[in-house]
């Protein structure tokens, strides 16, 4: 009996080790692969930043200055505008903190965190009265481990002047246009440290009622957290719009297509080649589509670190800093922060501020080429503040955030955003 009793305790003491050995190493290939992820996504990101625009010299002779960007010229940018007002207001340095539905956007791994269903709305009052508008949803499934949602995003351009470098100040007809995306998201918690997620979406644009592309797109990204001095501590990255290619087509762009004039000769009608065997017959008119550019997407690559100075039963400060690496602007950095104090067990409020540093706009008079700027001194460029309430009433959630940000010589942009929990 002590036998079989001491044999069936070295058994479970084996299989004891085993268990500890396995999910050791386990624990040790994810932060392996999150680390050989930190060096890997920075070589990914040179090679999106090198994606240069190679029709960009038949716009300007003189090349492109050194630090310009290639805003403009690329596809879809309207997959740049932030969403969710919390991120905004924090100085968009907020890949690594986020954790709710707006994950979506910044970085689908932060669903993972996500413990309820949730929907949101982000209204966006954006420049020259352009609104952009943004409804998510997503829900835990199975043991929580999996997260799924979807989302669209509408922009809507009101009506405007066609100009023409003959007359910028219009022809006297207009046009609208639109920009949508459509998609779904999953995050998948691997272990207690580690969650990553993904979106795929279909992105459309058009414009003049009959002109369009679409392109399919994917976002994906990985958040490890875990803790230093007794305090939270994140590190993150996420890859942003790399997909497919837009090329405008549409039947706007059909035009007809005269008989070639050689010389001048070209018959009025069909003549009797009887009595004139060098008579030439008339072309009947032809029809043919004008040729487009085909435009990249906005691709950028994150990495991003957040950590809590202080946590304490009503009080929360975190601070965050990103890097970005976009394919059409220079490197970009952000930084931010967020107070959240807890009034009741079920009312909390929050503050946050923060900076985005962008190098793809000039602070001085004048370009290289003696062209003056205009508009408002774009020293504040990317200064942002906001807040936000939160409101528990039996178990379901709502919260409001609002954000404010500095565009430059560009009007500021106001956010609003309206999440429920439940």
């Amino acid at each position: 009996m002590m036998t079989a009793y001491s044999e069936n305790f070295l058994s479970l003491e084996t299989k004891w080790r085993l268990f500890m050995f396995t999910k050791t190493a386990t624990r040790a290939l994810i932060i392996l692969g999150v680390l050989v992820s930190f060096v890997a996504v920075p070589l990914m990101a040179q090679g999106v930043t090198r994606q240069e625009y190679t029709g960009l010299d038949k716009y300007l002779s003189q090349g492109r200055p050194d630090n310009a960007s290639f805003v403009g010229v690329r596809a879809a940018e309207f997959l740049e505008i932030p969403v969710g007002a919390r991120g905004i207001g924090m100085g968009s340095a907020y890949s690594a903190v986020t954790d709710g539905i707006s994950s979506m956007w910044w970085n689908p791994a932060g669903l993972g965190f996500l413990q309820q269903k949730e929907v949101m709305l982000t209204v966006v009052d954006y420049t020259l009265d352009l609104t952009y508008s943004y409804a998510a949803a997503a829900v835990p499934i199975g043991d929580g481990n999996l997260v799924v949602g979807g989302f669209f995003g509408y922009l809507d351009v009101p009506e405007m002047e066609i100009t023409t470098f003959n007359s910028p100040q219009g022809i006297g007809r207009t046009f609208n246009a639109y920009d949508f995306q459509a998609g779904g998201s999953f995050a998948y918690t691997f272990s207690d440290r580690f969650v990553a997620g993904m979106n795929l979406k279909y992105v459309h644009q058009d414009m003049f009622g009959n002109v369009g592309g679409s392109a399919f797109a994917i976002d994906a990204g990985a958040i490890y957290h875990t803790e230093l001095a007794d305090r939270e501590i994140r590190f993150a990255f996420a890859i942003q719009n790399l997909g497919t290619n837009i090329t405008m087509s549409g039947p706007n762009l059909l035009y007809e297509v005269g008989p070639e004039d050689i010389g001048g000769n070209i018959p009025s009608g069909y003549v009797d080649y009887s009595t004139d065997p060098n008579a030439l017959p008339r072309r009947e008119n032809r029809w043919a589509y004008r040729q487009t550019h085909t435009y990249r997407l906005p691709t950028v690559v994150k990495l991003a670190l957040s950590y809590n100075l202080l946590t304490s039963e009503k009080t929360n400060w975190l601070v965050s800093t990103e890097l970005w690496r976009n394919s059409n602007t220079p490197i970009s950095y952000a930084t931010g922060t967020e107070i959240n104090y807890n009034f009741t067990p079920f009312m909390s409020a929050a503050f946050r501020a923060g900076w985005l540093i962008q190098s793809d706009e000039y602070t001085r008079s004048a370009d290289d080429f003696g062209y003056a700027y205009l508009g408002d001194n774009p020293t504040l460029r990317g200064l942002s503040i906001g807040g936000g309430v939160r409101r528990d009433i039996g178990g379901k959630a709502i919260t409001f955030n609002y954000a404010y940000r500095n565009k430059g010589r560009l009007s500021a942009d106001n956010f609003f955003t309206l999440s429920f929990g439940f």
